[in-house]
């Protein structure tokens, strides 16, 4: 990534002729930002452009470039490309639009363009990209004028789209170096994590993501790195459309973005889901040290942005710093005895009757950094231009406070009145210290770090998502690729999964015999590789409490089954002994990017109704595995309320471990589906499991 970052000499090809206003010319825009290594131009009709004498072809060049850059029509593309591999170009960088982004035909000509950059084994970024920048080698490849910051700061973009860099201050606000992948087409963000991994000039990294190749190779790389450096991730595409269909409730429900939501937990990034939320991390992250904890102390000019804080502190997983008692009587004023101290801390009359606002505000500063239960400040103070307010200015103030801040806490501002325009980048300026645009700008970068903080804590372990050299397992087969009833059954004990005791038969009295020898109620079931989903047919009865009724619903089972199925297979019908408890759904599905998926949420015919499910990448850990559980919505039910009994737990967190092995034992498993499974206080029990295998 060196090459394409920061080359000794670059070779444009398809400069215009043109420059100045409406030209976008890439050689004068890297003029402009600055560039001072060696420049090739490839120019078939004019002799220079800018100064720089053209060459008529890339053979024609008297040494080889360390990177080119092209900028041509994409039916003039894979001739130069395969003119430039053939001259010796390792690194490319294909600006060109018109390729997979367009059409079947342009994609056809990107799947060339990776064939031949294979063959001479030439890395490519792009096509349909804006390049690379890197301010601190003043290097740009873009068309357009960007601005380059004097003092580049420590923060590295990876991208999908160019806009990032054209917008720099409407996403992350500053950026030291930036990528745009473009099509990803053969260089993608698994090839660019490693670099900034070991990159000094990067310390925080921003990952604009519309989808993934080589996921789990993305996950470890991320992994490596993430206790280390911080990793933000603006994943979009996060809409329904993205959810496919199939065959079991587990597939339906593991729609795209909440696997790519489990994959980014697996590995430790710090996920945002906006624009707004964005720019408030990258701020956070640019100017504080992480939260250590989440308890926000709040020094406030109005009670009702106090009340504010308190909602966006609620929504973001941040609460209200208790307040220090040991503060009161230095604070309070017995003039307002009325006036009560608490988190947020109202100064404002604390100000007028103490006469100057600054000072009450250094003061609660001071005490909420020196309580070791306060993580970080946030400051909503006003800033007015009239000279008549000119106590109001906090520069001095602040820098006091930060004088006596030793434990480098997060100090936030979030100012208002017609002078915080002027105000904020005399307070940006110091260490430690950020003005956000609004009060939930502020929580939600500070978020961001606390966030970031408990990865550091329990950083990723990069050996659970190593890939297996071999299968764990003989693989499974069935004739159809579905596998139900007793079958399916024998592949949940072999992984020690409990399921209720049952029987598979085409004789009633058999059934009936079976059904007395376990005691009533019991539950009968048609068993057929067509009737996945049998409840819906009415394929199942349940509440059957003696022989007569057993064998008059296994009589109708059989007559619905020859009438509305004559043509499917019909295995048997089921009789089961009948659980009670809470039911859950769990399952596997196989994401084609991030590999197996665990499923764990709530059961029974509601399934897809409430939707209260979540989701964990295999192979799970234990403490994966309680997340995933305490995550539910459902989860205090499963505690136990009012009198009833807690279900088992620890057998469900048994059950999640065992589908997460089984899961990597057989990467043939599409999709597994137990629903329900009874959770009570005796255990766990699968009811009804069915798996569906891939053709490949």
């Amino acid at each position: 990534m060196d090459g394409f970052l920061n080359p000794a000499s670059v070779a444009l090809i398809g400069v215009p002729r043109q420059s100045g206003v409406g030209a976008y010319n890439n050689l004068e825009m890297m003029l402009r930002y600055g560039y001072q290594g060696k420049i090739h131009v490839i120019h078939p009709k004019v002799p220079n452009i800018l100064g720089f004498p053209t060459f008529p072809s890339v053979e024609a060049l008297p040494e080889v470039p360390e990177l080119a850059v092209i900028s041509v029509g994409r039916d003039r593309v894979l001739p130069v490309f395969k003119q430039c591999a053939q001259k010796g170009i390792r690194n490319v960088i294909v600006i060109s639009q018109g390729f997979a982004d367009a059409d079947e035909a342009g994609a056809e000509l990107q799947r060339e363009l990776v064939e031949t950059a294979r063959r001479f084994r030439v890395r490519v970024l792009g096509p349909n990209t804006m390049g690379v920048l890197n301010a601190f080698s003043h290097f740009s490849t873009a068309f357009l004028d960007l601005p380059k910051d004097p003092s580049p700061p420590p923060l590295s973009l990876v991208a999908q789209s160019g806009v990032l860099q054209v917008g720099i201050e409407s996403f992350t606000g500053r950026i030291g170096k930036a990528i745009d992948i473009g099509n990803g087409c053969d260089v993608h963000f698994a090839d660019v994590l490693p670099y900034l991994e070991r990159d000094p000039q990067t310390e925080i990294i921003v990952l604009h993501m519309e989808g993934i190749q080589r996921g789990r190779e993305f996950l470890r790389a991320a992994a490596r790195m993430a206790g280390r450096k911080p990793i933000i991730v603006f994943k979009t595409g996060r809409s329904k459309a993205g959810a496919k269909a199939a065959l079991s409730h587990t597939g339906s429900l593991v729609g795209e973005d909440a696997v790519f939501d489990a994959a980014f937990r697996k590995a430790g990034l710090v996920r945002v889901r906006n624009m707004v939320e964005l720019r408030a991390a990258c701020k956070a992250f640019l100017n504080f040290r992480p939260m250590e904890g989440p308890a926000l102390g709040v020094a406030t000019a109005t009670g009702a942005c106090g009340i504010m804080t308190a909602d966006a502190c609620e929504d973001q997983g941040l609460q209200p710093a208790p307040f220090p008692e040991s503060a009161r009587s230095a604070l309070e004023n017995p003039r307002i005895a009325w006036h009560r101290l608490g988190n947020p801390v109202d100064l404002w009359p604390l100000g007028m009757v103490g006469g100057s606002f600054t000072e009450v505000l250094e003061k609660t500063c001071n005490a909420l950094f020196e309580s070791d239960h306060v993580h970080g400040i946030l400051v909503i103070a006003p800033v007015m231009a009239s000279s008549l307010h000119d106590n109001l200015h906090l520069p001095e103030t602040t820098r006091r406070i930060q004088e006596r801040n030793t434990g480098k806490k997060p100090l936030a501002f979030w100012l208002y009145g017609d002078g915080a325009q002027d105000e904020a980048p005399r307070l940006d300026a110091m260490e430690g210290v950020a003005c956000f645009a609004s009060i939930d700008e502020a929580v939600l970068g500070l978020s961001a770090t606390y966030r970031y903080r408990q990865i550091q804590q329990n950083p990723p372990r990069v050996e659970m998502l190593e890939e297996r050299s071999e299968p764990g397992a003989a693989r499974l087969e069935a004739p159809e690729g579905i596998v139900t009833g007793t079958e399916a059954e024998k592949i949940l004990r072999s992984y020690g999964i409990a399921s209720a005791p049952g029987l598979v038969t085409r004789d009633a009295s058999q059934a009936a015999q079976w059904a007395e020898s376990v005691g009533y109620p019991v539950v009968l079931k048609i068993l057929s590789p067509q009737w996945l989903h049998k409840s819906d047919r009415g394929g199942v009865v349940t509440g059957i409490t003696d022989r007569s009724s057993l064998e008059r619903a296994f009589s109708d089972l059989l007559e619905r089954f020859r009438q509305t199925s004559p043509d499917d297979c019909l295995v048997g019908i089921q009789v089961q002994k009948q659980l009670s408890g809470k039911e859950l759904l769990l399952g596997i599905s196989r994401d084609p990017q991030f590999g197996p998926v665990v499923l764990v949420g709530m059961g029974g015919i509601y399934t897809e109704v409430f939707r209260d499910v979540a989701r964990g990448i295999a192979p799970l850990e234990r403490e994966e595995a309680d997340r995933l559980l305490r995550s539910l919505r459902i989860y205090p039910l499963l505690q136990g309320v009012r009198s009833e009994a807690p279900v088992d737990l620890s057998a469900v967190t048994e059950t999640l471990l065992a589908l997460s092995r089984l899961a990597m034992d057989h990467p043939e498993i599409a999709e597994l589906d137990l629903n329900p499974v009874f959770a009570n206080d005796q255990g766990c029990f699968a009811v009804d499991c069915r798996v569906v295998l891939s053709s490949g």
